[in-house]
């Protein structure tokens, strides 16, 4: 099975590159870290007039004869090398829920978001998890109920709804048939700019890491929302839930591989510089089979996530191959963030090494988007378990 790039998106990797030296220098991106800021939407608003956010768009917005995950890593590998966190805020749209409306919304749902998303325009928002359901997202408790004129109104709470305040558009899993099985009662809906709704409360949550990345919790209060915010068939929510989590999950796959790589290649120019003992770090061999090991786990994500964009791009999804793909990614960013922070010893502990950084960032991906367990248990229904 060949996973090379091919011309095109050895272009996209060489374009990203650039982009990534030119328009976020380290310094800059930690001092978005530390300022707890998102970066200017202009940022974003360039890799729109490269085209990169329709890897995985129709035509008709994108210009692509068809979708091409590969392109899709080829610019992730390279655009998370910079910053995991800023990685996210442009694959929610383009990766996780772009593509969902794609799919599943209406010829206006369409018209409305896509073309701001392609240009770079928006962030784009998920409310999804809850204080009562996490990992068991499918038990959610927001509900919207539909009134006599085919109006709906929501009440509940969200978590962890990154760039809520500053998204164009927010999609939301509700419950619309209280009596039904949990994924059976579920349907999902389009709300433009949730940060201006009087009807949603946004509170900051501190992380960890992700300092670029805002997260909030959200408070629905009696939202009316019109009957053409319905995404899908109603009580079908659930099927576009999942179809944006397989996504989420092979790019989170991704991020580790592209983060994973910049630590080590950092790594490595430390250690072959570092003196000690009168020769190079890089010379003892204790360190060297600490780099080794860690390209070892690049190379095996790396692969995995290749293989679950081949499987997408033939047959349109990517189940138990997105989950393969994040555990290898997420596990391989945070042993390469704790081992490389190690091998830099009092310098990985500053922050201008940018190894605190990726400390932080790399155990979102161990949670975000399905914790490790339950991509463990995905597998293992996969393999008839």
């Amino acid at each position: 099975m060949d996973f090379d790039y091919s011309p095109e998106q050895r272009a996209i990797a060489e374009t990203t590159r650039r982009f990534v030296e030119k328009e976020m220098p380290r310094q800059q991106v930690l001092q978005w870290v530390r300022d707890k800021v998102e970066p200017p939407q202009h940022l974003f608003m360039k890799l729109g007039e490269l085209g990169y956010y329709g890897f995985l768009l129709p035509e008709a917005y994108s210009g692509l004869d068809k979708p091409d995950p590969m392109g899709m890593l080829a610019f992730v590998e390279q655009f998370a090398r910079a910053s995991a966190a800023i990685t996210t805020a442009w694959g929610r749209a383009a990766v996780i829920l772009a593509p969902l409306v794609a799919r599943y919304g209406t010829q206006a749902q369409k018209d409305m978001v896509l073309p701001r998303v392609m240009r770079g325009e928006v962030f784009m928002a998920l409310g999804l998890t809850e204080p009562g359901s996490g990992s068991d997202a499918a038990s959610l408790r927001t509900t919207a109920v539909r009134r006599a004129d085919g109006h709906w109104v929501v009440n509940g709470e969200k978590l962890y709804c990154s760039q809520a305040k500053s998204a164009g558009f927010l999609i939301l899993a509700a419950r619309t048939d209280p009596k039904a099985v949990k994924q059976e009662g579920i349907s999902t809906f389009l709300i433009p700019d949730p940060g201006r709704n009087p009807a949603i409360e946004l509170t900051r949550i501190e992380t960890m890491g992700l300092g670029p990345v805002p997260t909030f919790s959200a408070h629905f209060k009696d939202l009316v929302l019109p009957p053409d915010a319905l995404i899908g068939a109603e009580n079908k929510g659930w099927q576009c839930v999942l179809g944006g989590l397989d996504n989420e999950r092979l790019y989170h796959g991704a991020i580790g591989v592209g983060a994973s790589q910049a630590i080590v290649d950092e790594v490595s120019a430390y250690v072959k510089q570092r003196v000690q003992f009168g020769k190079p770090l890089s010379k003892l061999q204790s360190v060297r089979h600490k780099i080794v090991d860690m390209q070892l786990r690049i190379e095996a994500a790396r692969l995995l996530v290749y293989r679950g964009a081949s499987v997408l791009e033939k047959t349109g999804a990517c189940h138990n191959e997105a989950s393969f793909a994040k555990v290898a990614g997420a596990e391989c960013y945070m042993h390469c963030a704790m081992t490389g922070l190690h091998l830099l010893g009092g310098y990985g502990y500053t922050i201008d090494s940018g190894l605190p950084m990726h400390f932080q960032d790399a155990k979102l991906f161990e949670i975000g988007g399905g914790a490790m367990e339950v991509q463990r248990d995905i597998i293992a229904r996969g393999l008839g378990l």
